[in-house]
């Protein structure tokens, strides 16, 4: 089972950031970039890969630990920016500006918890709109048309919602795209 453990979004948060990816498609229509589908958003606390159906149980308990003391708070997400950085884009994402830290807590402590040997890196919560296939060949200007798209809508706000639960989520790889499922969700 590919597993991933995540904070979801709502439709119409998922709405707002549809628009912002049209638009981001008219300016940009690369096939090196591919895009997210709408359903598919979500902000990612931990990405688990391949992982046994027996170790489910670990994983919720785990999800449990790491949302202990943290009551439901405000998720605020805007503004677009790249990973890494502009000169070597591979993922464009929309940014969270609200509710951080307690994300960061959430997935730090899943980290420590589920990796074997967590990485260290810096928690940077964001939502995945599209990637870049690597190397992105640059011969007709995508990344500039792409940065000028993503600068015009740099301050949009997508909206704001309570987050009340974490999700297990199951990534099944088809040829159309992942589908994702909800498996298991821990209140909190």
């Amino acid at each position: 089972m590919r597993l991933f453990i995540a904070a979801l979004i709502t439709e119409e948060m998922r709405a707002a950031l549809a628009r912002a990816q049209e638009a981001l498609q008219r300016a940009a229509p690369d096939r090196a970039l591919r895009w997210v589908a709408p359903e598919n958003y979500h902000i990612t606390l931990l990405f688990l890969g391949e992982q046994p159906e027996e170790r489910v149980p670990a994983i919720v308990q785990a999800m449990e630990s790491a949302r202990a003391g943290i009551a439901p708070f405000e998720v605020g997400v805007q503004g677009l920016g790249v990973f890494p950085n502009w000169n070597r884009p591979n993922v464009l994402w929309a940014g969270v500006s609200e509710g951080g830290q307690p994300l960061a807590q959430m997935a730090t402590a899943l980290e420590r918890a589920l990796l074997p040997a967590p990485s260290g890196k810096p928690f940077h919560p964001h939502i995945t709109l599209a990637r870049l296939k690597t190397p992105c060949r640059d011969a007709d200007g995508l990344k500039k048309r792409l940065h000028d798209a993503t600068q015009r809508l740099a301050s949009t706000d997508f909206g704001r919602y309570e987050l009340r639960a974490i999700s297990l989520m199951q990534s099944t790889l088809t040829p159309d795209g992942s589908v994702y499922t909800e498996l298991h969700a821990v209140a909190l």
